[in-house]
């Protein structure tokens, strides 16, 4: 009785230490995240002017947006929902912070929790052309880095897909438009030497329902491999004057078939 009161002890004192440090952990990486998230926002003054005249799909998909009359310099969104690192994993729930602007760049903070005891976390970022994502155990512990040229141009084609949540972006002239038909616009940024381009299909509204590329990067065993990649818009939603997608899924295009890894939906959005 003496030794089994011991061994709870001991487990009870495990279960302390152990949840101390996944809330250290995660407390460090969320004022990571708050402090990069900070400079992000003050560092606004190089938004450009220069505007494009977009074709008539992207036209409507901005005023339908209701940008002209909420403009942002700064765009902060939250997201709730579910991840999988391939279809034999199970889902995990997913929270995520992302900040955008309407210019080539954007700050992500995601967390994943594994179980209720074990979460990862990961910090991405792209701006003037480099990207960087950063994976952490209990959001301290380094997991892994991917960063480069190739990495860059399929965060890049991210920050393109993205632009239907960060409209004003999709007005810069960082980005030349071009008609496939009446439906389907392929879009191509440029940020210094780099490209990316994204195919937006709209349906019988009017409304841009599906985002495709072929410029992003699937992680896997050992690093990472080009792969398609389709963004399903579910809903539209209306959210502090900005009409923006609600629900999205994000699959990867595999030998023609589809693997989704994420869905997700807006919690919250905020103009700055």
């Amino acid at each position: 009785m003496h030794i089994l009161k011991k061994l709870i002890a001991v487990l009870l004192i495990l279960v302390l230490v152990n949840v101390g440090f996944i809330w250290y952990g995660q407390a460090s990486f969320d004022a990571t995240v708050k402090t990069l998230g900070k400079a992000f926002a003050e560092n606004n003054e190089t938004i450009p002017t220069a505007r494009t005249s977009p074709p008539a799909l992207i036209a409507s998909a901005l005023r339908k947006s209701g940008v002209d009359t909420h403009p942002y310099r700064t765009l902060v969104l939250q997201f709730e929902g579910k991840y999988r690192s391939k279809p034999s994993s199970k889902w995990m729930p997913m929270h995520a912070l992302a900040l955008l602007r309407p210019t080539p760049d954007m700050l992500w903070g995601i967390r994943l929790e594994n179980n209720p005891v074990v979460t990862f976390n990961a910090l991405e970022t792209y701006h003037a052309g480099r990207a960087s994502m950063e994976m952490l155990l209990f959001g301290i512990i380094p997991t892994g880095k991917r960063e480069g040229e190739a990495f860059a141009r399929s965060e890049l084609a991210r920050v393109l897909a993205y632009g239907l949540y960060n409209p004003a972006l999709l007005a810069c002239g960082c980005i030349g438009y071009r008609a496939i038909d009446d439906r389907r616009i392929e879009a191509t940024i440029r940020d210094g030497n780099l490209t990316a381009s994204v195919i937006f299909s709209a349906d019988d509204a009017g409304d841009i329902v599906e985002v495709f590329s072929r410029d992003r990067l699937r992680p896997v065993k050992g690093g990472l491999e080009p792969a398609g990649w389709r963004m399903r818009i579910r809903s539209y939603a209306t959210i502090d004057g900005l009409r923006i997608p609600k629900e999205v899924e994000e699959s990867w295009i595999v030998d023609g078939n589809e693997l989704s890894y994420s869905r997700g939906h807006v919690t919250s959005a905020r103009r700055l």
